[in-house]
């Protein structure tokens, strides 16, 4: 959701408060506080100047790496308060460490609304070149658009089933491996969404790219990323910083003959992806067969967010773990249409 101008500057002035007066504010106080004012508790230690794993040595007198979950919540009344945080900030973690698409999108944008009215820009070359203009003459003019193109979020979301019997006995530690690979696991699934509204366009149905065939049906040969990389470069005037493939691509890739030279590529000995034409290869989640994206990064896609990572907190704080959801509201939209361009060998 969007902030209010009245709540930021709540936020800031709770946040802006001297350490030793921000550490009295204390369990269950401390969480009503931050979730009236939208803040996280990772806000909250980083305003200490401290993480979680320090603030609970020093407030609680535990070890995160050693205790287990149960004598977490034995250690002091005040302690679950942080559990749901702990749990979030895992996942979170998992979300944006291993998932490639926080690297292929312009930003990841705070909305207040499940629909969205993207703004951008129509180009056309005839109307925006530049041209000798005479007194009087009208000047020719780029129009950033707004309110034809709308977005509606959907809620997505997984649920972790695992009674407070099973996990009592884990460490603190562990159990966020486990929250942090369910994360990955959320963060591959928005990889495969990123990849096929980068391929067939967004929600709002009317941002499709420019699709290329390659010279042979069913055949991909260097030339064909040639032609894609100058139609992006030279046609399009984007600077290509990313090819996506699936695997079966990927490996097709890897087979030319122009990524042989291990002069050039140590991808045999070291696993480094090649870097075709000065771009780099992503292996991605939910790549459409037969298609590659060759795109701009810094043009083609925004995330927009208009829920974060939620989690049922009042379940995680009194111990019931039983169908516990973690749930987010986002998608991904096209910003300029002619950012990207998809190749495909399955035309016949």
């Amino acid at each position: 959701m969007a902030y209010r101008d009245d709540m930021v500057k709540e936020r800031v002035a709770f946040l802006s408060q001297e350490p030793e007066k921000l550490r009295q504010v204390r369990g269950s106080g401390l969480y009503e506080t931050l979730q009236s004012l939208g803040l996280t508790h990772g806000q909250y230690f980083r305003a200490l100047g401290t993480t979680v794993r320090d603030y609970c040595a020093q407030e609680f007198g535990i070890d995160l790496d050693r205790i287990t979950v149960d004598r977490f919540f034995q250690s002091d009344p005040n302690a679950k308060w942080l559990f749901p945080d702990m749990v979030r900030d895992a996942v979170l973690s998992g979300m944006t460490r291993k998932p490639v698409y926080p690297g292929l999108i312009i930003r990841d944008e705070r909305v207040g609304s499940t629909a969205f009215d993207v703004p951008y820009v129509r180009e056309d070359e005839l109307e925006e070149e530049l041209r000798t203009v005479v007194e009087g003459a009208a000047i020719p003019e780029s129009s950033i658009k707004y309110g034809d193109r709308v977005i509606k979020l959907d809620k997505k979301g997984r649920g972790v089933i695992a009674s407070y019997e099973v996990i009592r006995r884990m460490s603190v530690d562990m159990l966020r491996v486990h929250l942090q690979r369910i994360g990955e696991r959320l963060g591959r699934h928005l990889d495969a969404r990123l990849a096929e509204i980068l391929v067939a366009g967004d929600a709002s149905g009317s941002t499709a790219p420019v699709t290329l065939d390659t010279a042979a049906a069913g055949v991909w040969a260097y030339g064909d990323l040639v032609k894609g990389f100058l139609t992006l470069t030279l046609d399009h005037y984007f600077t290509p910083t990313h090819m996506l493939a699936n695997a079966e691509l990927c490996q097709a890739i890897l087979e030319m003959e122009a990524f042989k030279e291990a002069a050039l590529f140590d991808f045999a000995k070291t696993g480094n992806l090649p870097t075709p034409l000065g771009t780099r290869l992503v292996p991605m989640a939910g790549q459409p067969a037969d298609k590659l994206t060759i795109l701009d990064a810094g043009y083609a896609a925004q995330k927009l967010t208009e829920q974060d990572l939620l989690v049922e907190s009042d379940k995680l704080i009194n111990q019931q773990w039983d169908r516990t959801y973690l749930t987010v509201v986002t998608d991904f939209a096209i910003i300029y249409e002619k950012a990207r361009v998809v190749v495909r060998s399955d035309w016949s």
